[in-house]
């Protein structure tokens, strides 16, 4: 079958061209015996290092938010699909110019599409002023755009199938309208084979992400202050931004600076963080599936989480709502071999049933399965 795979990149963040994600999801697709081209709306897809067909560069900008209106040349849309000629075509994520022109283009000519969704995030996930105004920016998207791209689905696949959190709203809005939704999770990127034992751990907590109130770090500074003083707290993510010098501030002011690692990811082996850490931990306000989860339970790493997204889903750690919760949960993997051990292989056996490599290909190749005849779409 031929493909054309469509993906909005981060260049400061992941690959040049397309996302980590839409990098593996092609590479599937080429390994299932598929012909894949792929199309972006950064210039640097073009020099993507992948077994395509072809690849296409559509300038796009913006989210589809009132304050990040969507701009794409349409013109290099059409052209680039009618040059890639295929017969099905994959967007990858919400919220993206880029990814809307191409289901647009696609009802236009007839063809097929399969939305990979790694959920949305259009409501508010906190009573904040600036939350609120946020979500108010993407009222018509929710309420509008959204749903018209849905209806122009031939199917779409969700992280988690059970999950009430609103940033799998697109799921249930699919599902309401009879669009045929397919289980497609993510794996770990960075993680190790190595899993060390309780003891032979650091004393170190990691926490990974860009500095936000969203990934919520100043709560973890607050966790810091309630453990142990032999406790210590590594951070990774850029150094920068009004919300990081917050953290750093903060950390002063708790006293707790000398236990706090402020490290960028080209300091440090990030899967050597993870594999040698005592437990990942996630303090987020909201979140869908966070790959640092994943990659813990995959290096055998308890984790400590807030119940966001499909996190309460998760069998390799300990979920906790608040602070001293986070703090007591963190306490007991320290002190207590036999719990850390439990969560730790329930980690790896979820990672290896549910979130492996191997796992969440045949996940793509069964939803992909569906369009050798669409006709048989229920």
């Amino acid at each position: 079958m031929r493909i054309l795979a469509v993906s909005r990149a981060w260049p400061s963040t992941e690959r040049s061209g397309v996302s980590l994600a839409a990098a593996a999801h092609v590479e599937m697709m080429v390994e299932m015996g598929h012909d894949v081209s792929i199309i972006g709306a950064c210039a640097p897809v073009l020099q993507e290092d992948l077994p395509v067909e072809g690849r296409f560069h559509v300038p796009a900008y913006g989210s589809g938010a009132l304050y990040s209106p969507s701009r794409v040349d349409h013109q290099q849309m059409t052209s680039a699909i009618t040059r890639a000629n295929p017969e099905l075509i994959v967007v990858e994520a919400w919220q993206t110019g880029i990814g809307e022109a191409a289901i647009q283009a696609a009802k236009t000519r007839n063809l097929p599409v399969l939305m990979i969704s790694h959920g949305v995030s259009i409501h508010p996930f906190s009573k904040s002023i600036t939350d609120r105004l946020r979500a108010l920016g993407w009222i018509h998207y929710r309420y509008g755009i959204l749903p018209r791209m849905i209806l122009n689905l031939t199917a779409i696949t969700t992280l988690d199938e059970a999950s009430r959190s609103l940033r799998f709203y697109d799921r249930d809005i699919a599902r309401q309208f009879g669009i045929p939704v397919f289980p497609l999770g993510n794996f770990p990127v960075n993680w190790s084979r190595t899993c060390l034992v309780h003891n032979a751990r650091k004393r170190q907590v990691l926490l990974i992400g860009y500095f936000s109130p969203v990934k919520n770090q100043l709560s973890a500074l607050e966790i810091l202050s309630k453990l142990s003083a032999d406790m210590f707290l590594r951070f990774i993510g850029p150094r920068s931004g009004e919300y990081y010098l917050q953290c750093v501030r903060r950390a002063s002011e708790l006293g707790v600076e000398a236990r706090v690692i402020f490290s960028e990811d080209h300091e440090c082996n990030i899967s050597d963080e993870i594999a040698s850490s005592i437990a990942v931990l996630s303090t987020s306000i909201t979140e869908a599936l966070p790959i640092c989860l994943l990659e813990a339970m995959a290096s055998g790493t308890p984790f400590v989480a807030t119940p966001v997204g499909a996190v309460p889903s998760l069998s390799g750690g300990l979920i906790r709502t608040d602070v001293h919760g986070h703090a007591e949960a963190i306490q007991n993997l320290m002190n207590d071999a036999e719990l850390w051990n439990k969560l730790s292989n329930a980690g790896i056996a979820l990672h290896h049933e549910r979130f492996s490599r191997i796992s969440i290909k045949e996940q793509l190749s069964s939803a992909l399965l569906r369009f050798d005849n669409t006709d048989t779409l229920e």
